[in-house]
């Protein structure tokens, strides 16, 4: 008799969100997304002293059983398709969005450079896929991944940046006499 396989994708999968639960569980509440997964897997909701803030951000996760870094301690993830790259663009416009790479071997988790700029810089119209920068670990690494993830959660989001320019651009002979 021929039983289901678990595939190993699916396996990297859940061993991700279980090593970001459990090391970035007290930030916030963790919900996860892998049930309609169109690249994002997880929501995480800010709790701070106690109280839910309302303060929400996107989690895109990526996992690796060895992870290679670069030599300047920076890992980065290739393969992602162009339609991803859009739709996170498109979700990071209203909400911030962060991806993370984990190493499933040593349970480090990365935070990537600001998601946004790197997924809009690399759409090019074209069918290759393209690769993400991830941060270097910091000495602690799961502190590290904890204030990169709370200054992401907490920076204006591009609709936020838009206004204000527009606001700037409004009052500039205001501010230039």
């Amino acid at each position: 008799m021929k039983l289901p396989t678990r595939t190993p994708q699916k396996k990297s999968e859940a061993d991700s969100i279980a090593i970001v639960k459990y090391k970035l569980g007290d930030l916030g509440i963790i919900r996860s997304q892998t049930e309609n997964d169109y690249g994002i897997d997880l929501d995480l909701e800010i709790v701070r002293d106690g109280q839910v803030t309302g303060r929400l951000i996107k989690i895109q996760l990526k996992s690796a059983k060895n992870l290679r870094l670069r030599r300047n301690r920076t890992p980065s993830v290739g393969g992602i398709k162009q339609s991803t790259l859009a739709y996170w663009c498109e979700l990071s416009f209203r909400i911030n969005v962060v991806a993370y790479v984990i190493d499933l071997k040593t349970e480090k988790i990365y935070v990537a450079k600001d998601l946004f700029w790197q997924a809009c810089s690399r759409i090019d119209g074209g069918d290759s896929s393209k690769s993400i920068e991830f941060m270097p670990e910091g000495p602690n690494n799961i502190t590290f991944a904890k204030i990169a993830t709370l200054a992401q959660a907490y920076q204006p989001v591009m609709v936020e940046v838009v206004a204000a320019h527009k606001m700037a651009l409004r009052r500039l002979e205001q501010f230039a006499w």
